[in-house]
């Protein structure tokens, strides 16, 4: 058995080394992409304000940046079920677009449930779906049948 010469041992430390470098690479890009969670809840209340009238039910979008680069929100919409006059129902208070980063608290954008009792037969297609600057979309879960909002009961 022959003993490994000094150039053997520097060139298995390169490739060891070199192969480590692409894998934690790899992985530090999979890590670090934005990630969006987008969420929707319906019949929600809302304390007293200016704003918003506090004895209507509303629905919630909210939108976090669960990733590790900023992500720029450029809208939030509502996607409505197939056959509706426009297939999705933008959120002009999202329209102006906002930024995202790491660790920042989520935007909160209110719906007012009261246009949406035309499409109460179809109430768990409708989802909040989020566009960034990218163009790349995220949507929210559809919600159970136990779920269901109080504009959806025919």
């Amino acid at each position: 058995m022959s003993s490994l010469t000094l150039q053997e041992i520097v060139v298995l430390l390169g490739i060891i080394f070199g192969v480590s470098g692409c894998v934690l690479g790899i992985a530090n890009f999979l890590r670090d992409r934005p990630k969006v969670k987008v969420a929707l809840q319906w019949d929600m209340r809302v304390t007293p304000n200016r704003v918003y009238d506090p004895n209507k039910t509303w629905g919630v979008i909210s939108v976090t940046n669960a990733g590790r680069r900023p992500v720029y929100v450029s809208h939030v919409s509502l996607m409505l079920p197939r056959g509706s006059e426009a297939k999705y129902l933008t959120l002009l208070e999202a329209a102006a677009g906002t930024r995202l980063a790491e660790g920042d608290a989520p935007q909160i954008y209110p719906v007012n449930q009261k246009q949406l009792t035309k499409y109460a037969r179809d109430w768990r297609i409708i989802v909040a779906q989020v566009w960034d600057s990218t163009g790349k979309t995220w949507k929210s879960k559809k919600l159970r049948k136990s779920d269901r909002p109080s504009w959806a009961k025919l």
